[in-house]
């Protein structure tokens, strides 16, 4: 006689840590949950970014911010291009704390976690408890100019509980918002949280990070006065990064900034903020930086074009395969769409 136990589905089974419920469980998106869950089941293959959007139907952003996630929470790491548990990369190849910042930094997550809101019984308690979280609370209705709604009241003490910001972090970030006229409380939790994944949690480092915003404004609000643009509602995150880049990164002038839009224009028919940075971004490689600069290098090309056909008449003077740029490449390249 032989004998079998019939564990049906319980056949095939994988582990999971135990602080993933424990610790992550509240803060972790759906999006998160799900790339953790198929890279355990599937941790004796090797995954691309390509198979793991299908399976999951996930973008590839969302995809990458899952993983960064649990790097992030020190669950996982990256060894030889390979993921792996914190601790095996620690005990194997010494992976040092530098690198693994740096791959935060490379790789920040940008998608917003739906966590819960603590109920009211738990807020009660601790603002019993946190004479800090309290004060938080009273400063924040007077920097916002009104009473706290339950729900205000618990989207601040999520950030305070949930995600970690210091009351003096959440202060500054309060402030900040209030200040440009955006202190509604979707603004201070979407901020909030996307400064607790970027680990702002001290006040220099909210004083610097706000420092960076202000400054991309800035840059913003001098690029769309030069091009004319009126924007309805606050600029695009791809508006600043380009608009930051082009001003406080290449260093351009209002002169060669101007230039590149009438070009895309000219080009285009219409305003391209994708065509702009690539017209830039060649100028900056060529390291041009006025339009006399630009006007001799394009001279310079004409003549060398001219010389070329001269030597080889029946030969072709341009095409796009032996083009030393070109500006639809860089375009469709681009990391920011509009």
């Amino acid at each position: 006689m032989s004998y079998q136990i019939n564990l049906g589905q319980w056949k095939s089974i994988f582990a999971v840590p135990s602080s993933v419920v424990d610790q992550h469980i509240k803060i972790a998106s759906e999006a998160q949950l799900k790339v953790l869950l198929y890279l355990l089941r599937h941790c004796d293959k090797v995954i691309s970014e390509d198979s793991l959007c299908d399976a999951l139907r996930l973008s590839k952003e969302e995809a990458v911010n899952a993983v960064s996630f649990w790097i992030e929470r020190e669950l996982l790491s990256i060894s030889d291009n390979s993921l792996v548990p914190a601790y095996v990369s620690q005990k194997t190849d010494a992976l040092s704390a530098s690198t693994v910042t740096e791959e935060k930094q490379k790789k920040p997550r940008t998608a917003i976690s739906r966590a819960r809101r603590p109920d009211s019984a738990f807020v009660a308690k601790l603002l019993k408890e946190d004479s800090y979280l309290a004060g938080l609370l009273e400063e924040a209705q007077t920097v916002l100019k009104k009473p706290l709604s339950p729900g205000d009241t618990a989207t601040l003490v999520m950030l305070y509980d949930t995600f970690g910001l210091p009351c003096e972090v959440i202060a500054i970030l309060l402030n900040y918002l209030a200040e440009n006229g955006n202190a509604n409380m979707r603004a201070v939790e979407r901020l909030g949280i996307r400064w607790a994944d970027n680990g702002i949690k001290s006040v220099d480092d909210a004083e610097t990070e706000i420092e960076r915003m202000v400054s991309s404004q800035k840059a913003w609000g001098r690029v769309s006065s030069l091009l004319g643009i009126r924007n309805v509602g606050n600029p695009t995150k791809s508006q600043l990064e380009h608009a930051d880049r082009w001003l406080n990164t290449w260093h351009f002038s209002d002169e060669m900034i101007t230039e590149a839009y009438e070009r895309c224009v000219n080009t285009k028919g219409e305003y391209n903020i994708r065509y702009i940075n690539a017209i830039l971004q060649k100028w900056n490689d060529k390291d041009i930086r006025s339009l006399d600069q630009l006007r001799e290098e394009e001279s310079a090309s004409r003549k060398q074009a001219k010389a070329k056909k001269t030597n080889n008449p029946k030969g072709s003077v341009f095409s796009v395969e032996n083009a030393s740029f070109d500006v639809t490449k860089y375009e469709n390249n681009s990391l920011f769409d509009d």
